[in-house]
């Protein structure tokens, strides 16, 4: 599984793309310390049952929601400012003995010159 598949083919998208697919990586290999180093200082998430998180998961919640493989499809980014982006995608995630989709936001922000995720926000789609 594990596959990104751009729906827009310029720069910004190509850019991000490859730090979406290192978070995702990093996640599944439950490797926390990699998985953060993609994020901000002060990174935060909603997760789709409504939970705010102000820090990116520690290993022992990655370990405690495991995913065995991801399909981000429609990936497309849009700037919002010279040091700002916004990213949407669809996730298609296997866990457990499931699978969950989920269309996911991102805002990714320039920090030292380098794309970091500042804001995680999946939902699951009607």
């Amino acid at each position: 599984m594990n596959e990104i598949v751009l729906k827009r083919k310029d720069a910004l998208t190509e850019a991000l793309a490859g730090k979406v697919r290192g978070i995702w990586d990093a996640y599944m290999a439950e490797e926390a310390n990699l998985h953060a180093s993609f994020m901000t200082e002060d990174y935060s998430a909603v997760h789709p049952d409504g939970s705010f998180h102000t820090r990116p998961p520690t290993a022992e919640e990655i370990a405690a929601a495991r995913i065995s493989g991801y399909r981000l499809t429609e990936m497309e980014a849009w700037p919002i400012g010279s040091d700002a982006a916004l990213m949407r995608y669809l996730a298609e995630v296997e866990a457990g003995s499931g699978k969950y989709r989920f269309v996911v936001g991102e805002v990714w922000v320039k920090r030292h010159g380098e794309w970091k995720c500042r804001y995680y926000q999946p939902t699951i789609p009607a």
